[in-house]
């Protein structure tokens, strides 16, 4: 059966002593570099990731700031251009309305000047007809009725 001596109890504690200091040097340290190690490398890897992530963030907020500004930028560049537009069509109104001006002005003009030609030559006609006239009345003998039918010859050739 089992037997248990004081000394066997003895030697086993101090075999387990010994191997616990001989794992604690060799073993136990390495493995608590290699954990601290990995440990380290851990946390390096978290601050560069939180500080990517904050890079991150920074950026994105510029680019909002930029896209907003973009679109305010947008709104006065086409409010410039509906401005221009609508001098520019002013502008073409007003021009159009100075020519259709000019153009009636020059119109009538040019229809005072048709119509004084036309009454010079009314007028010039008017005249050989009484110089025809009176030269057929002058050349013949006349009575009153002869007058009448040359004055509503004259009348009606007038």
């Amino acid at each position: 059966m089992l037997e248990f001596s004081l000394v066997n109890i003895i030697c086993v504690i101090v075999n387990l002593l010994i191997l616990y200091l001989i794992f604690k040097k060799f073993l136990f340290e390495r493995v608590d570099k290699v954990l601290m190690q990995r440990k380290e490398e851990v946390d390096e890897a978290t601050r560069a990731a939180d500080i990517a992530t904050q890079k991150a963030l920074d950026t994105k907020k510029e680019y909002e700031e930029k896209i907003a500004l973009a679109d305010e930028e947008k709104e006065q560049i086409l409010a410039d251009i509906k401005k221009q537009g609508y001098d520019e069509y002013e502008r073409i109104v007003n021009d159009a309305k100075k020519k259709g001006e000019q153009i009636i002005t020059e119109a009538k003009h040019n229809a005072e000047v048709e119509n004084e030609r036309a009454k010079e030559i009314y007028a010039a006609q008017l005249t050989d007809m009484v110089i025809d006239a009176a030269s057929k009345i002058a050349a013949t003998k006349h009575s009153t009725q002869d007058d009448r039918e040359l004055y509503d010859k004259f009348i009606n050739e007038a």
